[in-house]
């Protein structure tokens, strides 16, 4: 298994400002931390967790640095400032002299519609695809037409780019009471997927529900409909840890996934558990069948 969406931080060596409003885990959150969770998975692609944007090498050095026993980080999918354009070059290109790095994210889940649409942030998402790096895309249900066009547009520019829709775009599933129709996320979803570069992560589902009352039947039809749109050669597993201890813990979103995937062939769960990452992230090989 590899958890393709795994954060790490500690706020007494970088700032995150945003943790100001989640306190229950705005403490280090570490390699121990994730070992002591107990679930087995032990290899990981670890996601920028919104330090401040100065400090983003920084986090990708400190995370480089963080051995442990229990936990691997097997790739690092590292911020980019992309609304910069073309002149991001330079980030990027020292991005890429850390080994470790595979891709980039610029999460635009809470920024306006002028800056999604901003052709600045489609030049910096050129310039990523021009480096040969993955793009992580992480935005909620109401952008996600936003974002097609966007994506048609750098698929134009870009056609052999790889891009991964974190969190499967953030369905509002308590807005919606689990109708995975709300904000027309169903279709939106199946049009990504029309984009045959386009991959997604089952992750980060739990938080999108009702945080103490969320129930796990009504996730399901959301992972399902992924499972239809995608297949497994397209999605990947997710953690989402530490942000899925909000909602019931990681043991609870694995136990879900692997309840929901249980009847699939073997070499369809392994695709989704370790294959398809590996591929899209340039991992170390997996034997997929």
């Amino acid at each position: 298994m590899i958890d393709a969406h795994l954060h790490l931080w500690d706020p007494a060596k970088l700032d995150y400002d945003w943790l100001r409003f989640v306190p229950t885990i705005a403490g280090r959150q570490g390699p121990e931390q994730c070992s002591a969770q107990g679930t087995g998975v032990r290899r990981a692609v670890f996601v920028q967790a919104d330090c401040a944007p100065d400090q983003a090498l920084a986090e990708v050095d400190w995370v480089a640095e963080q051995a442990h026993p229990d936990l691997e980080i097997l790739g690092i999918v590292a911020f980019a400032p992309l609304e910069q354009g073309a002149a991001v070059a330079d980030h990027l290109d020292a991005l890429r002299q850390r080994p470790l790095v595979r891709g980039v994210r610029r999460s635009v889940q809470n920024e306006p519609d002028a800056f999604i649409t901003d052709p600045r942030h489609l030049d910096g998402l050129v310039a990523v695809a021009e480096r040969g790096l993955t793009i992580d895309v992480c935005a909620r249900d109401h952008q996600l037409p936003l974002i097609i066009d966007l994506l048609g547009k750098l698929f134009e520019r870009a056609p052999q780019v790889r891009v991964v829709l974190d969190h499967l775009g953030k369905p509002d599933i308590a807005a919606h009471a689990g109708d995975i129709h709300g904000a027309d996320w169903a279709g939106n979803l199946r049009s990504l997927a029309a984009f045959p570069n386009v991959f997604a992560k089952l992750s980060g589902l739990t938080t999108q529900d009702d945080w103490t009352d969320g129930r796990d039947e009504t996730l399901v039809p959301y992972v399902r409909h992924a499972l239809d749109c995608f297949g497994p050669d397209r999605l990947m597993f997710g953690g989402d840890w530490p942000v899925v201890d909000l909602a019931g813990g990681y043991a609870r979103w694995l136990n879900l996934f692997e309840t929901t995937i249980t009847t699939m062939p073997p070499r369809d769960r392994l695709r989704i558990e370790a294959g398809t990452a590996t591929e899209f992230y340039a991992l170390t090989p997996e034997t997929l069948a």
